[in-house]
C-alpha cells in the first residue's frame, strides 16, 4: 500500500545548535509558547477502510461507522466540526454507490457555513455512481485527488469550509488530503490522516452579529450545521419573520397538517420551510410528531415555533412496528390536540410540496364530506408521470393506499385506529391499510397530477437505486392557482355513471406492434381511447398491465391506482426530453432549502413543458375479466396477452430509459510506467463511463 498526500501541514524548526544538550534546554518562556500552541489547535485523526470510518478529536471518538450493506462500503461520509470547540456539528453518509445520492451530497456540502472544520471520507468504491458532476462537487469544496481516485480505493480530506455561493461550492482551506492507493492484485487498503488544527476565535458563529434578535436560532446555528440560508451570516432566513406573508386561500373549514418525522432534522428543515412558503400556509396550524427524543430535531421546532408533540418509540429501529406505531400516534395526536376538527394532513418529512398543496386539500376536502366510501385524499398519484399525467385539475377515484401526504377524516380515523396493524415485524402501515379487510371497500380520491415529491433516498424504504428509477423523473404540479374540476363527481354514484359512460363511447384500439416502439393510439381519432388486457387478478400474473405501464412511462412495480380493473392515463408519445425536464425540475426543488428560488418558475420554463393539448390522450386500460367493464369489449379476442419476448424487450426498454441520465464511474489503478505518472496518481484506466 502507497498512501499518497497532499497539502500535509509541517512544521519546521531552525536554530538547531550542534550542542545536543542545549537542544534539549526548554526555557519556561518556550514551554509556555508550546502550551499556547497546544490549547489553540485541536489534534485530528481520520481512520478508513472498506469496514470502517472513525473520525477522533484529541484520541476520543467524535464519529464511527463500521460494517457494510450488501457487500457495499459506506459511500462519502461528511462530518462537520465546531472549528473553536471542536464539537460535532453534523455527521451524514451518503451511498454513493447508488445513484441520486451524489444530488443529496451536494445539497448537503452547499447548506454549510464557512469557517467549519469538514472532514470527508470516500470508502472504496464510492465513487461508483459519483458521476462527474459528484466529482465537480468535491474539487469545489478544494480536492484535487478524487479526479484520480481509482475503485476501491478509500479517500480523505480535512479543511475549513468556504462560503458557497448559492448552488456553487467555493473552496476553503484545505489542510490534508490523502487516497490510499490500491496496489495491483491486492485488496482495498487502510487511510489514515492526521492534523493540528488551528481553533477559531472565541466570537462564535458569524460573530453573535444578530444573536439579540433571533437568540434560539443563533444558538441553534452555533450547534448544528447543514441548514443553509437559516443560518447564513448575512440576511438568514427567519421563519418567525418572514419578509412577505404568503397569500390567503379560501378556507370552509379548519385543516391542520400533522408532520411525522424523528432524526431527519435536515428534512424536517425543509419541509417546514417549504410549508411556509405555500398560500394559507399563515392560517394552518401545524403539530410535529417526533419518534423519540431528539434533541436536534426539537430544538430546530424551537427555532420554527411551530406546537410539537414527543412520541415515545415503540418497535425495534429495524422493525416495522417502530413506523406503524408512530403513524397510529400521529393521526391521534392531530384529532385530539384539536377536537374542533374534522380532518387532518399527514406529511412525511421527505417530502417537496406542490405549491398549491393546501388549496388541493382544501377543494378535495368536499368529497370527502359527501361520500363515506371514501377513507382519504391522496396528494401523491401514482401514474404522474411526464408521458403518463397532464392535467393538474383532475382528481380521480381509485384503490389505492395513502402514501406521501393525504388527507382523512375522523370517522376514518376513530374507525381505524383500533384495528391497527399489529405489532411485530413483517407488516408496513400503508400496504396493511390497503388490504381488503382494512379497506373495507374504501377507495381513494388521487390527482392525476401529484401535489407532492419524495425528497429522501438511502431510506429504510427508498433506496438511492428506487429514488432514481422511480420517484426522481415524477411530474409535480408548479402551478399555485389550481382550481379543481369535477370534484362532486367523485361520489360513488356519480363517478360509477360516468367512468362507464366514458368507456362505453371510448374508441377501442388494439396491439398492432411493440407499445414500446410504436405509439399505441392512432393518429386522426379523438380520444378517449380504451385497450382490453389479459387480466385476472390485480396480482397481473400474465403481465399485461406491466407491459403498458413500461412501455408508456408509468410506474411499472406493482398495480396501483385500480378503479374497477381498469388503469386510467393520460398519454403522450414517449419523450426522453420531458423526462429529463422532470428530474431536472425536481433537483432544483431538492435545493430549496439553500436557495431563495422555492417554486417559482419562469414563463419560459412552462413554455418548454408545454405542447398541444392533442397531443395527450385519455386512455383506459381495462383487465379482463377482473373488470366489470369488460362487458364492453368483444369477448377474449380483444384481450391482449403479451408473450415473454414482449415482456422481455418491455422490461430491457424501461431500464434503458430510466438510467439514460447516468454513467457509472469504473476507475481501474494499473502499473505506472514512471514515478512522475505515479506520483501525480495518473496511473489509471478509465474506460468510457458504462450507462446504467
Amino acid at each position: 500500500m502507497k498512501m499518497i498526500y497532499l497539502l500535509v501541514m509541517m512544521v519546521a524548526i531552525g536554530g538547531v545548535t550542534s550542542l545536543r544538550w542545549e537542544a534539549s534546554d526548554i526555557s519556561l518562556q518556550r514551554w509556555r509558547k508550546m502550551k499556547e500552541l497546544q490549547e489553540d489547535t485541536m489534534s485530528l485523526t481520520v481512520k478508513a477502510n472498506h469496514n470502517q470510518v472513525l473520525v477522533l478529536r484529541e484520541n476520543t471518538i467524535v464519529y464511527e461507522h463500521e460494517g457494510l450493506e450488501n457487500g457495499w462500503g459506506g459511500g462519502v461520509h461528511v462530518v462537520v466540526l465546531h472549528s473553536r470547540t471542536g464539537k460535532l456539528m453534523l455527521a451524514r453518509r451518503f451511498r454513493t454507490y447508488q445513484p441520486a445520492e451524489r444530488h443529496n451530497l451536494h445539497a448537503c456540502l452547499v447548506s454549510l457555513q464557512s469557517g467549519r472544520a469538514l472532514i470527508l471520507v470516500g470508502q472504496p468504491n464510492f465513487m461508483t455512481f459519483l458521476e462527474r458532476k459528484g466529482v465537480e462537487v468535491l474539487v469545489g469544496v478544494g480536492s484535487m485527488l478524487v479526479p484520480r481516485v481509482a475503485d476501491g480505493e478509500p479517500w480523505g480530506m480535512i479543511t475549513i469550509t468556504g462560503h458557497p455561493r448559492g448552488l456553487t461550492l467555493v473552496p476553503g482551506k484545505v489542510l490534508v488530503e490523502a487516497v490510499a492507493t490500491k496496489e495491483i492484485g491486492r485488496s482495498s487498503t487502510n487511510l489514515q490522516l492526521q492534523v493540528d488544527l488551528p481553533k477559531a476565535s472565541s466570537d462564535g458563529w458569524c460573530g453573535g452579529s444578530w444573536a439579540a434578535q433571533q437568540e434560539a436560532q443563533w444558538r441553534f446555528c452555533d450547534t448544528y450545521e447543514g441548514y443553509g440560508e437559516l443560518c447564513r451570516c448575512e440576511g438568514p432566513y427567519t421563519p418567525t419573520t418572514l419578509p412577505t406573508t404568503p397569500p390567503s386561500i379560501p378556507m370552509s373549514e379548519e385543516i391542520p397538517v400533522v408532520i411525522v418525522t424523528a432524526n431527519k432534522p435536515y428534512y424536517l428543515y425543509r419541509i417546514l420551510k417549504n410549508l411556509k412558503s405555500l398560500a394559507g400556509s399563515k392560517e394552518t396550524r401545524v403539530l410535529v410528531v417526533v419518534d423519540g427524543p431528539h434533541r436536534e430535531t426539537l430544538e430546530l421546532t424551537n427555532v420554527f415555533q411551530v406546537e410539537t408533540v414527543t412520541h415515545i418509540p415503540q418497535g425495534q429501529p429495524s422493525h416495522n412496528t417502530r413506523i406503524n406505531m408512530n403513524i397510529a400516534f400521529a393521526l391521534y395526536s392531530g384529532l385530539n390536540r384539536w377536537p374542533h376538527v374534522d380532518k387532518v394532513i399527514l406529511l412525511e418529512d421527505d417530502l417537496i410540496l406542490a405549491p398549491d398543496l393546501l388549496r388541493y386539500f382544501h377543494q378535495a376536502a368536499l368529497a370527502l364530506n359527501l361520500d363515506p366510501t371514501l377513507n382519504f385524499v391522496s396528494a401523491f398519484g401514482q401514474n404522474s408521470y411526464p408521458n403518463t399525467a397532464r392535467d393538474s385539475s383532475t382528481v380521480l377515484r381509485a384503490e389505492m393506499y395513502p402514501q406521501y401526504g393525504w388527507m382523512t377524516c375522523r370517522r376514518w380515523v376513530e374507525n381505524i385506529l383500533p384495528l391497527w396493524v399489529p405489532p411485530g415485524p413483517g407488516r408496513d402501515w400503508d400496504w396493511w391499510l390497503y388490504t381488503e379487510g382494512a379497506r373495507a371497500g374504501m377507495e381513494a380520491v388521487v390527482p392525476e397530477v401529484s401535489r407532492t415529491a419524495h425528497g429522501g433516498s438511502a431510506g429504510v424504504h427508498v433506496t438511492g437505486w428506487e429514488q432514481h428509477l422511480f420517484f426522481s423523473t415524477r411530474l409535480l404540479n408548479r402551478r399555485p392557482d389550481v382550481e379543481l374540476k369535477h370534484v362532486h363527481r367523485l361520489v360513488a354514484k356519480n363517478y360509477s355513471h360516468w367512468f362507464e359512460d366514458e368507456i362505453r363511447h371510448a374508441t377501442k384500439i388494439h396491439l398492432l406492434d411493440h407499445p414500446c416502439h410504436v405509439h399505441v393510439i392512432p393518429k386522426n381519432k379523438t380520444g378517449p381511447f380504451v385497450l382490453y388486457l389479459g387480466v385476472v387478478s390485480r396480482s397481473d400474473q400474465y403481465l399485461s398491465f406491466y407491459l403498458m405501464q413500461a412501455c408508456l412511462g408509468t410506474d411499472d412495480q406493482e398495480v396501483k391506482e385500480l378503479y374497477e380493473g381498469v388503469i386510467r392515463l393520460r398519454i403522450h408519445p414517449y419523450s426522453h426530453h420531458l423526462t429529463h425536464q422532470a428530474r431536472t425540475y425536481n433537483l432544483r426543488d431538492l435545493h430549496a432549502h439553500n436557495v431563495r428560488q422555492v417554486h417559482t418558475l419562469t414563463r419560459q420554463d412552462f413554455t418548454l413543458t408545454m405542447q398541444t393539448e392533442e397531443a395527450w390522450q385519455v386512455l383506459y386500460l381495462v383487465g379482463c375479466p377482473l373488470s366489470k367493464y369488460c362487458r364492453y369489449s368483444a369477448g377474449t379476442s380483444d384481450w391482449a396477452v403479451p408473450a415473454m419476448p414482449m415482456v422481455l424487450e418491455a422490461i430491457k426498454v424501461a431500464q434503458q430509459r430510466r438510467m439514460a441520465d447516468t454513467s457509472r464511474i469504473q476507475r481501474v489503478r494499473v502499473p505506472a510506467e514512471t514515478s512522475e505518472e505515479e506520483l501525480m496518481l495518473n496511473n489509471f484506466s478509465e474506460p468510457t463511463p458504462l450507462r446504467g
